[in-house]
């Protein structure tokens, strides 16, 4: 995947271009942050489009209907009401492959053609959440345009986003809790999908559970855990106090709430697998602030693993992960339906 190098984060790169002026005519911005393309895109329609005039001056082509073509024509429309035209292309494939299906070369060569030399009144923005360096497309927009890689954000840039919108709710935390919150996302996992659309929508949960006043610890652990991690700390909870029936009922309501038995399984393997490292790695000495230094990840996760891991031996730890890895393979397999594959795998624990 392409990566612009840049000192700052691409959200304060395309604030201080918009700002200062400084912004192409042909623009691609992709990365894992789409909540901050978003706000770059309506960052570019509140300064260059005549509100009364959205519906004409903004253009907004999907996957299925940006045929090159298409995009020129949108391109080369003039505004007679706005500062400029804004085009956005979502989703636009031959970023990722040369070869995506329904563009052929002559195509893409048209295209690159045309960002050569684009219409000055118009501003056209690619976005896709991954591009290849290698295509045509992404080296034409970078030469003619202007790239921004909208990567997750660092710690200090999450603070300030979650900052700024409980000020804005005249809600007060402090940084004490501000870390805590960070910490209990898990945002800054590396395997992480915690995505700042799922922050923003935490915070607000966060605030309505407040006082109104200020936010306390509970008022954060009882909205972040998120409901896969809640499911498998109810479910530990209900078979380690001989409760199976709650664990079942647990595991019924989760299936009729949506979620999918993969992604039960997958929650169920990652508490597991972190139990047994804390485990291993409490029987050699280390203390959590040790263990989280070796693993990374949220260590207000790693505090709460730890009951839950003093409760089993390592034999059974393991012996755990080879079931629900058998429940993988069964589901995948087709040898037993989803429900009577996690159904066994209670009942053995």
């Amino acid at each position: 995947m392409y990566k612009q190098k840049q000192e700052k984060h691409a959200f304060q790169a395309f604030a201080e271009d918009l700002k200062m002026g400084k912004t192409e005519n042909v623009n691609l911005m992709y990365g894992v942050e789409q909540y901050l393309v978003n706000w770059a895109v309506e960052s570019f329609v509140k300064k260059y489009v005549n509100p009364a005039c959205i519906s004409m001056d903004y253009v907004v082509l999907d996957e299925g209907e940006a045929s090159v073509d298409k995009i020129i024509e949108a391109c080369e429309t003039f505004s007679m009401f706005s500062e400029k035209r804004v085009v956005l292309v979502r989703n636009f494939k031959p970023l990722k492959n040369d070869s995506a299906r329904g563009y052929g070369q002559a195509e893409i060569e048209k295209l690159c053609q045309y960002i050569e030399s684009p219409n000055q009144g118009t501003i056209v923005i690619f976005t896709e959440e991954e591009v290849k360096a290698s295509t045509a497309m992404v080296k034409a927009l970078k030469k003619y345009g202007k790239v921004y890689d909208f990567a997750q954000l660092g710690k200090a840039e999450l603070t300030s986003f979650a900052r700024k919108r409980f000020k804005a709710a005249g809600v007060d935390i402090s940084p004490r809790m501000l870390s805590l919150l960070i910490e209990t996302t898990g945002y800054r996992n590396r395997e992480s999908e915690y995505r700042l659309f799922n922050f923003e929508n935490d915070i607000a949960k966060i605030i309505a559970l407040s006082d109104g006043i200020s936010i306390v610890e509970s008022d954060i652990t009882q909205t972040v855990n998120g409901d896969m991690d809640k499911f498998v700390f109810d479910m530990l909870d209900g078979i380690s106090n001989g409760q199976k029936d709650k664990a079942f009922s647990i595991l019924y309501n989760m299936m009729h709430s949506g979620a999918s038995a993969f992604a039960i399984v997958g929650a169920i393997v990652s508490h597991f697998e972190l139990m047994l490292a804390v485990k291993q790695l409490r029987q050699d000495g280390m203390d959590l602030g040790s263990i989280h230094k070796r693993l990374g990840g949220s260590e207000f996760r790693l505090k709460k693993m730890i009951p839950y891991a003093n409760k089993y031996s390592v034999d059974k730890l393991k012996r755990t992960l080879s079931d629900i890895y058998e429940v993988e393979r069964n589901i995948k397999m087709g040898i037993l339906t989803e429900q009577m594959a996690l159904e066994m795998f209670i009942a053995r624990m």
